[in-house]
């Protein structure tokens, strides 16, 4: 009796086995989930009237550069923003950064988010592409910002609209 049941057992599990392989055949092949993509970025309108929105152009000579840095920065009154920058050596100018984005003043902190650079979406979750600087002053005429990545102070002239980084 001993040896019935034995089999008996033996036939059941592969049975079950069988019964699992076929299920295991008629099964669609998993499909490879996509990575999670970061939220989308939403630029928030500015303020009316507010003293940030325009063309700014500044120019320094960072640490251990041999040459100028100028960057021209364009803050629209939709959230909008463009950053474009050039290494002038001598007389030799290479353009750097072209980016757009959102921009953003929340408690005296300006965030400049990019969202596309030289025309490529970025990965916005990126910190590289999130640039933070303290507000020191703001008027029509200058903006002075320190930024919180390196302590560098920049200090921006307002340019007319349509201005563009000179050759």
């Amino acid at each position: 009796m001993r040896r019935s049941s034995s089999v008996s057992m033996a036939g059941a599990a592969c049975a079950a086995l069988a019964v699992l392989a076929g299920c295991a055949r008629n099964n669609p092949p998993a499909v490879a989930e996509a990575p999670p993509q970061p939220p989308a970025v939403v630029c928030v309108p500015a303020q009316p009237g507010d003293p940030m929105i325009g063309t700014w152009y500044s120019t320094s000579r960072p640490k251990g550069v041999a040459g100028d840095y100028r960057s021209l920065k364009v803050f629209s009154a939709d959230g909008h923003m463009s950053y474009t920058s050039q290494l002038r050596f001598g007389r030799r100018v290479r353009p750097a950064l072209d980016e757009t984005g959102c921009w953003q003043v929340v408690d005296g902190i300006l965030t400049m988010q990019t969202t596309a650079s030289h025309g490529e979406d970025v990965d916005t979750a990126d910190p590289i592409y999130t640039n933070r600087y303290r507000v020191e002053k703001k008027n029509r005429n200058q903006l002075i910002l320190r930024s919180l990545g390196d302590g560098r102070t920049l200090v921006e002239r307002r340019m007319p609209t349509g201005y563009q980084l000179p050759d």
